[in-house]
């Protein structure tokens, strides 16, 4: 089942709005996704899941107070659940749970294919399970704080874009199969960066592609590596991860046109990748703490 297939069927069943969905990446054609899912409501009764080989996080953006819920049929109490933890909902499991209480959540649904991919690139088995109890809630700071880093792009989507996404998901997942996964080992350690060439050309890459339009495995690809290797070269290389250079890139490209042409704001906005004028404005004032017009007034004076 997609992603966005089960976030639609949630949303109905319990006869909310369908919530904002972003894909993250694509691992050997499974699809992770993200979605933000609320209800204001006190009374959402009994949410069902479908049987998947799939996963699913919810982390809290609101506390919630113990409830009622079936595992396979058999009756448990979910313990409560305090702002920022997480609970992993197993979809090999038949599982329910009585929602009757406002609640407001962060939610990645992944497939098993998903995290044997990054077991795959860690250099360990197969992930059979996650050693999560659902019916109590995780404290993780990795977790909360990764899920926590894209609420921005839910009220600004048409900003996410999928090198951000998929170096978040590639993270999460990651830390879901050392962690929990069982594998009991640590990342494969980078003793070195990029090598010369693959550095130019991943860079030639990301300039190419100021949108960010561009997929992390795309870019390993090109370089020989996998995800994981790359992402952990790359910065060991630049000091930065690959969303975060190309932002720069972005911003010095935006410096450059504001000095040299008499573009406007929105046409250098374009130009630069950014996805308007006034995400080009946040991005530059949040950078130099100016907005582009003053900085450019100032340089022209």
């Amino acid at each position: 089942m997609a992603a966005s297939r089960y976030f639609e069927q949630i949303s109905g069943v319990m006869n909310i709005e369908a919530p904002p969905t972003i894909a993250a990446q694509s691992l050997r054609k499974s699809m992770v996704e993200f979605s933000r899912i609320s209800s204001q409501r006190a009374n959402n009764g009994i949410l069902p899941t479908p049987i998947a080989d799939a996963f699913l996080i919810s982390v809290e953006l609101r506390g919630l107070p113990a409830s009622n819920a079936w595992l396979d049929g058999r009756h448990h109490i979910k313990s409560e659940s305090r702002e920022g933890h997480f609970t992993l909902v197993n979809f090999n499991v038949e599982t329910a749970v009585e929602l009757n209480f406002p609640f407001d959540s962060m939610q990645m649904y992944f497939p098993r294919a998903a995290l044997n991919a990054i077991a795959v690139e860690q250099g360990t088995h197969a992930v059979s399970a996650l050693a999560v109890d659902f019916v109590s809630a995780v404290n993780d700071v990795v977790v909360r704080n990764l899920c926590h880093s894209l609420l921005p792009a839910f009220d600004h989507p048409e900003q996410a874009n999928r090198l951000f996404m998929d170096h978040v998901a590639m993270a999460l997942l990651t830390h879901l199969v050392q962690v929990y996964g069982g594998s009991g080992t640590a990342p494969q350690m980078v003793r070195g960066g990029l090598a010369p060439w693959q550095v130019r050309r991943a860079k030639e890459l990301l300039v190419a592609r100021l949108d960010g339009e561009i997929m992390l495995e795309e870019l390993a690809r090109e370089c020989g590596l996998s995800r994981s290797h790359f992402a952990r070269a790359f910065k060991k290389t630049t000091g930065k991860p690959p969303h975060r250079w190309l932002v720069e890139q972005r911003l010095e490209r935006a410096r450059e046109m504001l000095l040299k042409s008499g573009l406007s704001l929105g046409e250098i906005a374009d130009t630069c990748g950014f996805a308007d004028q006034s995400h080009f404005t946040r991005a530059f004032s949040a950078s130099l703490g100016v907005t582009p017009s003053e900085w450019r007034r100032q340089r022209q004076s």
